[in-house]
């Protein structure tokens, strides 16, 4: 039996087709063949790609993506899996590990060897005492590298113990063509990181609602404690984009001399979320304005099935109910090339026609969402509620109902 449902636009196919991704160069680094269908890193995390994901935006930046967040679907992609100096960028890993195991209202001391790193800097001084959380937040908004350090310690004991988590959080998340050396982005060989991987990083950041909050905020104080004094500073978030890009929510700038200018923005419209990475760019703001633009007039995310939630009735056959309420047993979220539209259609297939009796959660088919006649992605479907099967009398009795309404048509 099959319900044919609404015409409907695909986008991510997180569940797409397999089709194999090739390639391997230096590094490991692996990159998904272009074309006219979807495609799907085979390592994880699985990541899926739009058709001719390599086309769009002219940017100045050498490396860069854009994925939405909630899928994960990267939408364009420059070299986003060539390993480049991250700067700043860093940071965002340095938080989220503070964020994961710190005591936001734990107090921090800086050390003499936190006060003396150099570059960009919160101006602490050895043997001030703030927050966790407030040293986090203006770590984040004015990118201070002796921050980064005193969180290190203060997290670990040292800061070479807390790289060492930096690097087995990043493996976790999937970020494998990602190596830190130290948890504020200066300069070093062998520390480097992937636009791919740093927009990995930002997603699983914005899950966390306080990581979410230190990124998207504008201005801050924060408040410095040393004896009996106490030194109150404002501070300005680098990122220029939360005040002149409609929806932006975050997230890291970046700059040294090897890296160039580099940006990992975030912004948020109508409940979608794109992020954006360029590295070593030119001209970063745009660049970056250029990618999420791109994705919002570009693309949109249909919500075919959402978990739990009912999303059609199904005919029983000699049931107490003449239907029953389907569900799908997992969420189903798509984001869609708006050009595409005229390609997709979603129907209902069930395993076999649906007799009495029927048990709440009793898998009975599938919703099948297709490309092209081709089928790209599906969700299981269960029944919402049981149905009793009728006793005979009952059966016989509807029958002869059935056959009264139909001879009174006629």
């Amino acid at each position: 039996m099959v319900i044919s449902g609404r015409t409907l636009v695909l986008a991510v196919i997180c569940i797409c087709i397999a089709l194999t991704v090739p390639a391997v160069i230096s590094g490991d680094l692996l990159f998904p063949v272009t074309g006219r269908l979807y495609t799907r890193a085979e390592r994880y995390p699985e990541v899926s790609y739009v058709p001719n994901y390599t086309e769009g935006p002219y940017l100045t930046a050498r490396s860069a993506v854009l994925i939405e967040a909630t899928t994960g679907t990267v939408v364009y992609g420059k070299n986003e899996r060539m390993r480049m100096h991250p700067a700043s960028t860093t940071k965002i890993m340095t938080a989220l590990l503070a964020i994961e195991l710190g005591d936001m209202e734990s107090t921090v001391t800086v050390s003499r060897n936190a006060a003396s790193i150099p570059g960009s800097s919160l101006w602490l001084k050895s043997g001030q005492q703030i927050k966790l959380g407030d040293l986090i937040r203006g770590t984040m908004l004015r990118s201070g590298n002796d921050g980064c350090v005193a969180i290190s310690e203060h997290i670990a004991g040292k800061e070479g113990d807390f790289v060492r988590m930096m690097n087995l959080k990043a493996r976790k998340l999937g970020a494998s063509n990602t190596r830190f050396a130290n948890p504020h982005g200066l300069t070093e060989p062998n520390h480097y990181s992937t636009a791919f991987d740093l927009a990995l990083m930002a997603r699983y950041g914005l899950k966390y609602p306080l990581f979410a909050d230190i990124v998207s905020t504008r201005e801050a104080e924060m408040t410095l404690t040393q004896g009996e004094s106490e030194e109150r500073r404002k501070l300005a978030n680098t990122n220029w984009l939360l005040w002149s890009f409609e929806g932006a929510d975050g997230v890291k700038t970046g700059t040294t001399a090897a890296a160039g200018y580099c940006l990992v923005a975030s912004a948020t419209r109508c409940g979608v979320q794109f992020i954006a990475v360029v590295l070593d760019s030119d001209a970063r703001w745009s660049d970056s304005v250029k990618l999420l633009s791109y994705g919002f007039d570009r693309f949109h995310v249909m919500t075919f099935a959402e978990k739990g939630r009912t999303l059609t009735k199904i005919r029983v056959e000699g049931g107490t109910e003449p239907e029953v309420s389907v569900i799908p047993l997992d969420d189903m979220r798509l984001i869609v090339p708006r050009a595409l539209s005229h390609l997709v259609e979603e129907r209902i297939v069930l395993d076999e026609p649906l007799i009495a009796p029927v048990v709440a959660g009793q898998t009975i088919g599938r919703l099948v969402i297709e490309f092209d006649k081709d089928e790209l992605a599906g969700v299981d479907l269960a029944a919402e509620t049981s149905v009793a099967k009728l006793a005979l009398p009952r059966v016989i009795i509807r029958k002869l109902e059935d056959t009264v309404r139909r001879q009174r048509r006629k």
